[in-house]
Formats: C-alpha cells, sequence, structure tokens
C-alpha cells in the first residue's frame, strides 16, 4: 500500500508526530546525526547518510545495562516511549537489519520494539557510497517517502506506520522506487582466499588504528562493559561503553597474550568481518555500502579500491 504527501506538508506531518511520539531525525551540528527534534526546522535531510549512524539510538554509548542497589543486582529492561525514528536511508535500514541478527539483550530490543522506523530516499550519495554492491534488501521499515515532482510517495509495510499516515489519501497507482544512484561499486565480494594477499599491507601500513571506520560504521557493535560503583561498593550501575576492533586493547586476554597484535591483522579482520565472516552465518554481508568508513578515514584508506584492484583468487 502507498500513500501521498505533497512535500509542503511535510513539515506539518512531522510536527504533527511531535508530543505523541518522540521523534528522533537527522540534524546538523558539527556533524549530521541522529537526535531527538523539537521541531521539523532542526530536520536535515540534504546529502547523503548522516555522518553518526542511527545505531547511537539502538546503543547509546554510556547506558547503563545492570543497577546495583544494596548489594543486588537488578538488570535494566531498557523501556522507551515510543520511538518515530525519521530520515533513515536504505543502508541505515539495512545495518538496522544487521544489527538486530547480533543484538539480544533488553536495552537493545526495547529499543527495537518501541521505535517506528521512517525511510527516507537517498536522493544525493557522494562518490564514497556504494551500497548497490551489498545486497541490501528493500525492506526493514514501517515507512518509506520516496519524492517525485512535488510529493512524497509513501510505501506502507506495517500496522504501525499505516497509524501514522491514516489520514492521508491513497495512491491509485503504485510507484516503483529505484535504488539510489552509485558512484563507486564493489567488484566482488568472493575474497575469501585472499586473506593472506600482500595488498592488504599497503593499506595497513596507513592505517592510524584510531577506529574513526568502526566508530561511524552503522553495523559495528563491539562494546566493552564497566562498573560504576559508589563509595560504599554496593550501589551503582554496568555500563556498556562503546569500543572497536581496530584498537590493540580490544583483543588483549589474561596473561598479557594479544590475538590481533598487529595493525595489518586488526585491519584484515575489521574487512572480512564485513564481508566474509557473517555472510557465511547469516547469508548477507555485514557492510551495508554506506560509505562512513571511507569517508572519515583520516588517511583515507579505501579498502574498496583495494579489493577492486586485486586478483581475486577462486
Amino acid at each position: 500500500m502507498q500513500k501521498i504527501i505533497a512535500k509542503n506538508k511535510l513539515a506539518g506531518f512531522i510536527n504533527g508526530l511531535i508530543g505523541k511520539y518522540d521523534v528522533v531525525a537527522p540534524v546538523k551540528d558539527v556533524n549530521t546525526k541522529f537526535r531527538k527534534i523539537g521541531s521539523f526546522d532542526e530536520v536535515y535531510l540534504e546529502g547523503a547518510a548522516t555522518d553518526v549512524p542511527a545505531k547511537s539510538h539502538f546503543m547509546p554509548d554510556g547506558e547503563a545495562l545492570v543497577e546495583f542497589k544494596g548489594g543486588k543486582a537488578r538488570e535494566l529492561s531498557g523501556e522507551i516511549k515510543k520511538t518515530v525514528l525519521f530520515g533513515l536511508r536504505k543502508c541505515d535500514l539495512n545495518a538496522i537489519e544487521v544489527m538486530s541478527k547480533v543484538m539480544f539483550d533488553p536495552q537493545y530490543m526495547a529499543k527495537v520494539k518501541n521505535t517506528i522506523l521512517v525511510g527516507m530516499f537517498c536522493e544525493n550519495p557522494d562518490k564514497y557510497c556504494f551500497c548497490n554492491s551489498m545486497e541490501l534488501t528493500d525492506g526493514g521499515y514501517d515507512l518509506f517517502f520516496y519524492p517525485k515532482d512535488d510529493y512524497y510517495y509513501i510505501d506502507v509495510k506495517s500496522k504501525k506506520g499505516e497509524a501514522l499516515v491514516k489520514g492521508l489519501r491513497d495512491v491509485k497507482a503504485e510507484v516503483e522506487i529505484p535504488n539510489p544512484k552509485n558512484f563507486k561499486k564493489l567488484k566482488t565480494k568472493n575474497i575469501a582466499k585472499n586473506y593472506r594477499d600482500a595488498d592488504w599491507k599497503k593499506d595497513s601500513e596507513k592505517c592510524l588504528s584510531c577506529s574513526a571506520c568502526t566508530v561511524n560504521c552503522p553495523t559495528c557493535n563491539c562494546f566493552d562493559l564497566r562498573d560504576v560503583l559508589d563509595a560504599d561498593l554496593k550501589n551503582g550501575k554496568r555500563i556498556r561503553t562503546q569500543s572497536s576492533c581496530m584498537l590493540k586493547s580490544f583483543s588483549n586476554v589474561a596473561g598479557g597474550k594479544s590475538y590481533r597484535d598487529s595493525r595489518l591483522s586488526r585491519f584484515k579482520h575489521f574487512v572480512f568481518h564485513k564481508i566474509v565472516y557473517y555472510k557465511k552465518q547469516h547469508g548477507r554481508p555485514m557492510c551495508v555500502g554506506c560509505g562512513r568508513c571511507l569517508r572519515v578515514c583520516p588517511t583515507r584508506i579505501d579498502w574498496v579500491d583495494t579489493i577492486n584492484k586485486m586478483r581475486i583468487k577462486r
């Protein structure tokens, strides 16, 4: 089912949701990111995917998972107000699908349950986007807005989404939503036999192990747990903090051993997890082709270009 709304009515539609729901949408500050808004005037829909991905809504850094009181621990349920997450690109929607296959804690699951996902077609992908190479699905949303002429055609995929647009006009002849344009392409994902290829070394030598790629990746979900206790050592919280497999300390174990001691091993793990390992387990790549890791890398490492130039082993 599809609905239709004039572009000049979108602000009124979103403002009408505020108050009934918490509305989280892209905003532009120092960078672009998803944040709770108080008015449509704050929304920024230009350009490609936001700099900071939507995982900041589902896995906020420093979130308390367990509460300690009187020496007893209680797992927190993570209940939140019904939220509309608006302005998600196709890559963002697929990233949420990817994350939901590996995240099962009550906090994360409560946010997914209580969040209505509203997609927005990506009209202006940049030179880093390669989403059409990454086997993305066309679902994962409750509503999806596609701009055409002076209107938005709204694809309705769920009862939750239908409830938001029940007052809007039905479309008689539904429009087909195309894939976003891409200026970049990953030519192959069959790199399983190229793990020892010498081409990886050139990229790893430029790597600073700064973890910018994983922090800004919408599907990276590595985290650490830290107990923050009061002075009496009976009350406090266990919090989740964002971490990264690109940090040398991440793979440290008891006795001082590190299973990925070199930058080369960490860099290859990042790429192979996205392209090979996750797909072997879940049937699709972990990478969604949003290009954020390429966009934020301070030394401009382009692992997509590295693969494209590689002699693939069959």
